[in-house]
């Protein structure tokens, strides 16, 4: 009897966050087969595994495409270029082309190409050498990605390669199976990393609360849906010079002695300073609502012209293939995290790749959600129909008892 109300409950529970948990969508349409960048949408984390082990790519007949996560928060910034001399070039038509340049550094170990703009990506190698007879092997088959500008006619790429001293290097594209690149130039460059710029997630409400008293500020933040935030921004306009003390917290529940209580539960500590620190970097956390407190002293209180919140992009790298139809799903907290073989190769990753978006996206929620959320859940209707089931059993239990009691009677 016990074990099948728990099995109801259970069924019930499970099926209900299900039904609030299912995303799908769409990815567009790729240009070219090879490695793609897909930035997971800040609304489709939302709803997911933090760890996106429910996160899954499907081709046109259903099956799993293999991906891995990719953080890209950087890229590469090249300034100060100066040109080595290219001392010969050599095509073999749909096979390769050869570029031969002299190393006017004792020591080399990366270089960029000028390449005009090419629909697709390049495979290539890289060899050594000192009097251009014995040549040996530096880079084999690897791929440059994303060769193509939106806003000029040829872009910069940066190769890595061993450390070495070789007077002259030699580059080898394969065109088996592709056009050939137009390589322009080749050199050195001052080469800076810089990080992409964060997300701003938007935000449904923000009350600001003075609590005299306490001379503190209180600040109560809600999301739209919970949301993974890396960063929070204070835009302050008076007073002109600050100092203070905060800590970020969210509200929780626990049962101590059969009784539900709510806590603090603490997200990060920091400093408001008007000199340096109005860009806070917090504990990433996951959630929905959130509490600011702000420490005031006997200063006067912070006046916020606005309080921004930005999450860090997140992107998965995929193979995929053109004029192929990608779906994508997520929301299944029962999925395990996938293995796929992809992910050993993720540390060779060094250039920027074409992108794919996620597109189309639907939440498989009902229209009433919303509301459905704020209704306490004895007055919603699963759990009448779950009373409804208790009693049916309980009357059942009961009544086969009395019947068995009957019949031993009348024996």
């Amino acid at each position: 009897m016990i074990k099948s109300i728990r099995f109801l409950f259970l069924l019930l529970t499970t099926s209900i966050i299900a039904q609030q948990q299912q995303i799908e969508g769409g990815l567009s349409a790729v240009t070219n087969d090879g490695l793609h960048k897909i930035k997971v949408l800040h609304d489709i984390r939302s709803y997911s595994n933090h760890d996106l082990s429910d996160f899954r790519i499907w081709d046109n007949k259903g099956n799993q495409v293999p991906y891995f996560v990719y953080p890209d928060n950087q890229e590469t910034q090249i300034s100060n270029f100066s040109e080595f001399e290219i001392i010969s070039k050599t095509n073999i038509p749909d096979t390769s082309a050869t570029y031969i340049f002299k190393n006017p550094i004792n020591k080399i170990q990366k270089a960029v190409l000028s390449i005009a703009n090419y629909e697709g990506s390049k495979s290539y190698s890289l060899q050594g050498s000192n009097d251009q007879q014995q040549w040996f092997g530096l880079v084999n088959s690897q791929n440059l990605y994303a060769i193509k500008s939106a806003t000029t006619t040829s872009v910069y790429k940066v190769i890595n390669f061993p450390l070495c001293s070789y007077t002259y290097l030699k580059i080898i594209f394969d065109d088996r199976g592709s056009l050939p690149v137009n390589l322009l130039k080749i050199g050195t460059a001052t080469t800076k990393i810089v990080k992409t710029p964060l997300e701003e997630i938007s935000v449904m409400t923000t009350n600001i609360y003075e609590l005299t008293k306490e001379k503190k500020t209180r600040i109560h933040v809600v999301f739209k849906a919970p949301e993974i935030i890396n960063q929070v921004q204070f835009n302050i306009t008076e007073p002109k010079l600050y100092n203070r003390k905060a800590r970020m917290y969210t509200l929780k529940t626990r049962e101590v002695k059969h009784k539900v209580e709510t806590y603090e539960q603490q997200i990060s500590t920091f400093t408001i300073n008007s000199d340096n620190n109005i860009n806070v970097h917090v504990a990433s956390f996951f959630e929905k609502e959130v509490y600011i407190e702000i420490e005031n002293q006997d200063n006067p209180e912070l006046t916020f012209s606005s309080i921004q919140f930005f999450q860090t992009p997140l992107y998965v790298v995929a193979d995929l293939k053109q004029n192929e139809n990608y779906t994508i799903s997520s929301g299944d907290i029962h999925l395990k995290k996938p293995s796929y073989d992809i992910s050993y190769f993720k540390n060779g990753i060094s250039e920027n790749l074409p992108k794919a978006s996620i597109i189309s996206v639907k939440h498989n929620l009902d229209e009433d959600l919303a509301i459905k959320e704020t209704i306490p859940f004895w007055q919603q209707s699963w759990f009448m129909w779950a009373c409804i089931g208790i009693a049916t059993l309980m009357i059942g239990y009961f009544a086969s008892g009395l019947l068995k009691d009957l019949k031993q009677e009348n024996k």
